[in-house]
Parts: structure tokens; C-alpha cells; sequence
């Protein structure tokens, strides 16, 4: 199981759950709205990890944009890292993930 496959099988776990959130913690909207953020997170990694394997296909950037392009799939993989430590405790969390 990949990063992504597994948030997003915890996101929709969460969002499944968002209807009981408690108005103390800003209820089923915010509860949805966090879920959308982290989606976003999500879908930022896999849209910047495509832009990159594309680059190296068609060869066609400079190494400075390359450079660039890896830098930022970097960080959003980061980003994954961070999101996935929350459910570190699920059976199917890979501990490699950990940063």
C-alpha cells in the first residue's frame, strides 16, 4: 500500500465520521473541511508526482527545473509524512513513512 492509497483510505474514514463530530470541536462542517484540506495535500503530491515522472519521459526541462520540480515533490511528500503520523497507530501504517 502506497502513502496515498493509505490516506486516503483514512480520509474517507474520517469523513464517514464527520457527521458525529461535536459542536465543541466545530462540528460535521468543520470536521468535512478538515478532511477537503487534507484531500488537497493529497492530491497537490500526486499532481506534482506526475508532473515529475512526465519530466523525465519527455526530458525536456532544464536541470535547474528539474532540480525545482524535485525539490517540490520533496516537500509535499513531506507533507504526506506528516498527515500519515496520525494514523501511526493503524495496522496497515508503514513505518517508513515516519520522518
Amino acid at each position: 500500500m502506497t502513502i496515498v492509497e493509505f490516506l486516503n483510505e483514512r480520509l474517507e474514514e474520517d469523513e464517514r465520521a464527520a457527521h458525529a463530530a461535536s459542536p465543541g470541536t466545530g462540528g460535521p462542517e468543520r470536521a468535512r473541511a478538515d478532511v477537503a484540506a487534507k484531500r488537497g495535500i493529497v492530491e497537490g503530491y500526486t499532481a506534482t508526482y506526475r508532473e515529475c515522472m512526465d519530466s523525465l519521459n519527455d526530458g525536456a526541462q532544464s536541470a535547474a527545473e528539474e532540480d525545482g520540480a524535485w525539490s517540490a515533490l520533496h516537500a509535499w511528500r513531506r507533507a504526506l509524512e506528516h498527515l500519515a503520523a496520525v494514523y501511526a497507530a493503524h495496522p496497515d501504517y508503514d513505518s517508513s513513512w515516519k520522518h
